[in-house]
């Protein structure tokens, strides 16, 4: 049985390398991909982003199709149904691995992030990341305009409260970006938790080349309740924003309890 675990695991780290390989190439064909997009879109900027985020939605999920047929993943979620309708709205997650971006906007229709803002300045992939998400790197009024913009045309802002990947051994400590989004954007907040096993390998800190030592990454995704802004917005910004946050963190914190 150990010779088997062996065997697996190592099987396991290539499948790795080879899907992180893949996501590679195909990231870079993006580059071709799209402005043949923006030229068949009219040039229209409004039409590009609804063609550009279909093609990411239906990547993503193939992307994570291959990792399950891999057998590197499996993704149970609780509440799926509540996913296919959802417009307009923040979502909010824990971050315990790398792979949780991915899975997300494989379930996310028309889902839109804040990303680090040197992807910006990447020549060739500067007008991409422009014209589909949000650099950290602009001024947060930026920021808020643009993400009022796209959720106020149907799409969905992911947005991890913690910033970076979860420490492992560590609590939780959620920033305040997710409830100003929410709040100056005016869009309700649905919290989706990150579960499962551990994510060896994937977690902050690790080492690349490292695995689960006897089994796949299972993630369990558990869509919570929708949490309503209006009680909120009665409040100071200052103050609505500390609750909002401190309420957030609270009800993941209960999730990783149970």
């Amino acid at each position: 049985m150990k010779c088997l675990q062996k065997i697996l695991y190592v099987y396991r780290l290539v499948a790795k390398v080879f899907v992180y390989g893949v996501y590679g190439i195909c990231s870079t064909l993006y580059i071709f991909i799209f402005p043949i997009l923006f030229f068949f879109s009219g040039f229209s900027k409004r039409r590009f982003r609804f063609l550009a985020r279909e093609i990411n939605f239906l990547f993503f999920k193939l992307f994570v199709l291959l990792m399950k047929i891999l057998g590197l993943v499996s993704v149970q979620v609780k509440g799926n149904g509540r996913l296919k309708e959802i417009r307009s709205h923040v979502i909010v997650a824990n971050h315990p691995s790398f792979l949780d971006v991915l899975i997300l906007f494989s379930l996310i229709p028309r889902a839109n992030c804040v990303v680090k803002g040197a992807l910006a300045k990447t020549p060739f992939v500067d007008k991409i990341v422009s014209a589909l998400f949000i650099p950290n790197s602009l001024p947060f009024e930026e920021q808020i305009k643009m993400a009022k913009s796209g959720m106020d045309a149907g799409e969905n802002l992911i947005i991890f409260p913690e910033g970076t990947r979860t420490t492992p051994g560590e609590p939780l400590h959620f920033k305040k970006g997710a409830a100003r989004f929410a709040l100056l954007g005016r869009r309700n907040v649905l919290p989706i938790f990150v579960g499962g096993n551990e994510k060896i390998g994937l977690r902050k800190h690790d080492k690349f080349f490292s695995f689960h030592s006897t089994d796949r990454y299972h993630y369990d995704l558990k869509i919570l309740d929708e949490i309503l802004i209006a009680p909120y917005l009665q409040l100071p910004i200052p103050a609505a924003t500390n609750s909002l946050t401190q309420g957030l963190q609270k009800v993941f914190e209960k999730e990783i309890q149970k």
